[in-house]
């Protein structure tokens, strides 16, 4: 799945914008760390020059003052001594200056407080654990915290011992050093010169850096972000479905070839795009041609085409609207795959040795119908070596038994019409021809002075055998007359009449008497003659079948509210219990004869629907089978339209 597109439009916004804010971010911050990096560079290097520069000024002043120093001492004059030790106190950027002795006692110091006072920690400072004799003789420049709390630069140089000064201080070797020359110089000063220039570094490293960075923000922007931008909008586009974005381009650099590729990869996409819609057009009018429903169902029970053959066996308006839908869901409203024990499901069944399946399936609809069908499966495998455990499809064919029941009605209507029509003709015209010839010899003998009454009376016997004949053959030319397309209004008690007289010769040959009991008045409905004719046929001949031994055959019509029921009741041999739930089932069949093509009841079920009736199983044990047809009442539906 696309996680981009999956994306809520505010995320996708924060993820454009910030492109752009992140690039100038990392820019700032790589050269604000270079800059911060070669400014502590600097600063180190910097405050190690001043350092170093301060340390060989103090090592010359310190030579100048150890070779005045011995002079002073060689000759004595301690006065002169510490005046050179007061003035050199009082220079720019000297806070103190001490001469120590080994033990770390000051013997002179600019600040005549001082003088005499013992400096062992100063000693500890310039070589922490030595001992006076073993002072080292090289000078040492530190910063440190004075006792007032400022930063000091302080300067140890050892003043060493030299052989005229052995006469003193012994020899070099158990006294190397006669005293320690320590200078104090103010560090904030120097800090102060150091952060100065740093500053002044950093406001032209600042000035550099925005500079820099907007140089590059403004290359990135014209020939990076803006080409990137138009990109992103564009696959945004482009996955969205409008396959007929393009972008822009500008130039011959790595961006440009980037929008050309961007460009052809879309072109060809969009062809791509045309040549699926076009087969998939193609596909779909294919399989709409299909007369039965057809549907194929991947390995996640998902559907992914389905004819509209199928999609109104699901009462579905279009086949599109079944994309996605999952089978279990259309066919059974299920949340879950069908349990194998109750249905036959051909994903569960079908493998690579079974790769075709025929069962009966009931169809449950939204709307809570069901719709009888006939399926076909066969397996489709999605790889080219058909493995048993490789991925498939299922494609069904979905043939609705009620239309197939609907076609063998109509068949065995246009047989029975083209028969009845046939006999019916040929038995009309040649007694239209006896019963004219009749008449006329009639007519003849009328005018004849003889006695010829007995002749008369058997002409006239011939003439109403003659009628009765015509009669029949009427009745079988309604029963085999083609159905009208819009309803008629249809004489309940004259169908019904007309229909058993047609079986009289049958139910006499059975054994079976007949009686009616017919509403008085005249019920009627709005129904096709020759339909209800052929339900009525159906329903009797069925309780004829029941009989085989003879008994009592009951049709009746009545008024039920603002219905009219047809009744027909029979002695026969019954309903099992386990049997009834199927009687209307297409190709079900229990005839006694065992020769019934389990579609009677079935088409007689059809027509009582088509014309807005209920037909039902009133009573169905050993001795007593009733079916009961229920339809609205013409007459009632008549006042209710006035």
């Amino acid at each position: 799945m696309n996680l981009w597109v999956c994306m809520p439009d505010s995320m996708q916004i924060f993820y454009q914008q910030h492109l752009s804010r992140r690039f100038i971010a990392f820019l700032f911050g790589v050269l604000g760390l270079v800059s911060v990096c070669f400014l502590m560079m600097f600063y180190y290097f910097y405050n190690a020059q001043i350092t170093e520069e301060r340390t060989q000024a103090s090592h010359a002043v310190s030579l100048l003052l150890e070779s005045s120093l011995e002079r002073a001492m060689l000759r004595r004059d301690l006065p002169g001594l510490r005046d050179i030790i007061t003035d050199l106190g009082k220079q720019e950027g000297v806070r103190d200056v001490m001469i120590l002795n080994p033990a770390g006692e000051v013997r002179f110091a600019s600040r005549p407080e001082r003088q005499g006072q013992a400096a062992a920690q100063v000693i500890q400072q310039f070589c922490p654990g030595c001992t006076s004799a073993s002072l080292p003789i090289e000078p040492v420049t530190r910063f440190l915290v004075s006792d007032s709390g400022g930063e000091i630069l302080r300067t140890f140089h050892p003043v060493r011992n030299r052989s005229p000064c052995m006469e003193c201080h012994g020899s070099v070797a158990s006294h190397p050093v006669n005293g320690i020359l320590v200078v104090d110089y103010d560090a904030a000063s120097i800090r102060q010169k150091g952060l100065m220039n740093i500053l002044v570094l950093i406001g032209a490293g600042s000035i550099a850096v925005v500079f820099s960075a907007g140089a590059a923000w403004w290359f990135m922007q014209r020939y990076v972000l803006q080409p990137v931008k138009r990109l992103n909008s564009a696959s945004q586009a482009l996955s969205q479905g409008e396959l007929a974005t393009r972008v822009s381009v500008a130039g011959r650099d790595e961006m440009a070839n980037l929008a050309n590729t961007f460009n052809h990869m879309a072109e060809r996409l969009q062809h791509s795009h045309r040549v699926l819609q076009s087969r998939e057009q193609f596909l779909q009018g294919l399989i709409d041609a299909v007369p039965d429903g057809v549907r194929v169902i991947d390995p996640y029970y998902q559907i992914v085409v389905a004819n509209r053959a199928y999609a109104e066996q699901s009462g579905f308006t279009s086949p599109a609207e079944l994309r996605q839908q999952y089978c279990y869901k259309v066919a059974h409203q299920r949340d879950t795959p069908c349990p194998s024990s109750l249905h036959t499901c051909p994903l569960q069944v079908l493998d690579a040795s079974h790769s075709s399946l025929k069962f009966m399936e009931t169809l449950q609809r939204a709307d809570g119908s069901l719709l009888s069908t006939e399926v076909y499966a066969a397996r489709l495998p999605l790889a080219p070596d058909d493995s048993a455990d490789a991925e498939c499809l299922v494609v069904e064919s979905v043939r609705d038994l009620d239309k197939a029941v609907q076609y063998s009605h109509e068949q065995k209507l246009a047989s029975l019409g083209e028969l009845a029509a046939g006999v019916a003709h040929e038995i009309h015209n040649p007694l239209a021809s006896v019963r004219i010839a009749l008449q006329a010899s009639g007519q003849i003998l009328d005018d004849s002075p003889e006695d010829v009454a007995e002749l008369k009376d058997y002409l006239h016997l011939v003439d109403e055998r003659v009628e009765q004949c015509l009669d029949v053959t009427h009745r079988l030319m309604k029963l085999g007359t083609l159905a009208s397309g819009h309803p008629e209004l249809v004489e309940v008690n004259t169908v019904i009449r007309e229909t058993l007289s047609l079986l009289r010769f049958e139910r006499e040959q059975r054994g079976i008497h007949e009686r009616l009991e017919l509403a008085s008045g005249n019920p009627r409905i709005l129904a096709a003659d020759n339909d209800l004719r052929m339900i009525i046929l159906n329903l009797v001949q069925n309780a004829f079948h029941a009989m085989p031994d003879g008994g009592e055959l009951l049709v009746g019509s009545g008024y039920q509210g603002d219905n009219i029921e047809i009744r027909v009741e029979d002695t026969g041999t019954g309903i099992d219990d386990a049997v009834l739930p199927h009687i209307f089932d297409p190709f079900f069949s229990r005839r006694h004869d065992q020769r019934g093509s389990g579609l009677g009841l079935t088409i007689t079920r059809s027509l009582v629907k088509q014309h807005g009736g209920q037909i039902g199983v009133a009573a169905h044990a050993p001795g007593k089978t009733a079916f009961v047809l229920s339809f609205p009442d013409a007459d009632v539906l008549s006042k209710e339209a006035a």
